[in-house]
């Protein structure tokens, strides 16, 4: 049997600078810090992808805030945390329970799946989305994203992932195709086909209300979504913040992301002209 870890605690992620109020913008990192089952391999996948993200969001100017969708007490606080938040990045992790986005019963337990932790983060993308912040989806994130605006999931996919057993996913170099026009592409300097880092045996099959989908995989399955109407909502399914996944790319996507939490929400043709 695989051995369980505890869990992580937001305190091991922040920093004393991170809750320095000087005008830089506050980036939410939303991820689940417990799951059920966590296994020792996938706590420190979970620990190493936070941590690359907060360092990144700290080196692009931002102000990171980690938020455990796991957390009973912050789980009960429903959405009330969004008020002091300017941009929102939605972490990798567990299967989104597919009572969210089929007529599977909500009250099934599935192994690793916390639905409490998925209505948080739905309830949190849902509220970001309406309100037009800037939020970055990553795998499981980008997921949710699709999930909170009425979409649906492939529940199985092979091919995009290392499978290590008992539920764990090693990463994967894959290539994904960038759709001309599209901001992921515009972000990255062009469309085309560009080499990712992945590790998902999900990904999105029906898009939501207001989504595009805006990158493929070799065979053809959903690599990114993004809103149409919206000036910054951006799903992708694969990793930029894996620690060998392109430098560059990491980025200019968090840059971007960045720096529109410092400017007042536009419509995506304002912001394109």
């Amino acid at each position: 049997m695989t051995q369980q870890h505890p869990g992580f605690s937001v305190r091991y992620f922040q920093q004393e600078q991170d809750f320095e109020k000087d005008g830089r913008p506050v980036i939410a990192v939303v991820v689940s810090l417990w799951t059920p089952k966590l296994s020792n391999w996938s706590a420190q996948a979970i620990h190493d992808l936070t941590m690359q993200a907060v360092t990144t969001i700290r080196d692009q100017g931002g102000r990171p805030l980690v938020i455990d969708s796991s957390a009973p007490t912050l789980q009960e606080r429903g959405t009330t945390w969004h008020d002091q938040v300017d941009a929102f990045v939605y972490m990798g992790g567990p299967d989104v329970h597919p009572g969210f986005y089929s007529d599977v019963d909500l009250s099934t337990e599935m192994p690793w799946i916390d639905a409490k932790a998925d209505k948080f983060c739905l309830d949190s993308v849902g509220r970001a989305v309406a309100e037009d912040k800037p939020v970055l989806g990553i795998c499981r994130g980008s997921q949710l994203l699709n999930v909170s605006q009425g979409g649906t999931l492939v529940e199985h996919i092979e091919g995009h992932r290392q499978d290590l057993g008992d539920g764990d996913m090693g990463f994967m170099d894959e290539k994904v195709e960038l759709v001309p026009d599209s901001q992921i592409a515009q972000i990255l300097g062009g469309a085309g086909t560009i080499g990712v880092r992945s590790a998902h045996h999900q990904t999105v099959d029906q898009p939501g209300s207001g989504l595009t989908v805006t990158a493929y995989a070799h065979d053809n399955s959903i690599e990114a979504i993004e809103h149409e109407d919206k000036a910054w909502v951006i799903g992708l399914q694969w990793h930029p913040e894996e620690a060998s996944a392109n430098e560059e790319h990491r980025r200019l996507i968090f840059q971007s992301l960045i720096s529109h939490a410092e400017q007042p929400a536009l419509s995506k043709s304002a912001v394109q002209q």
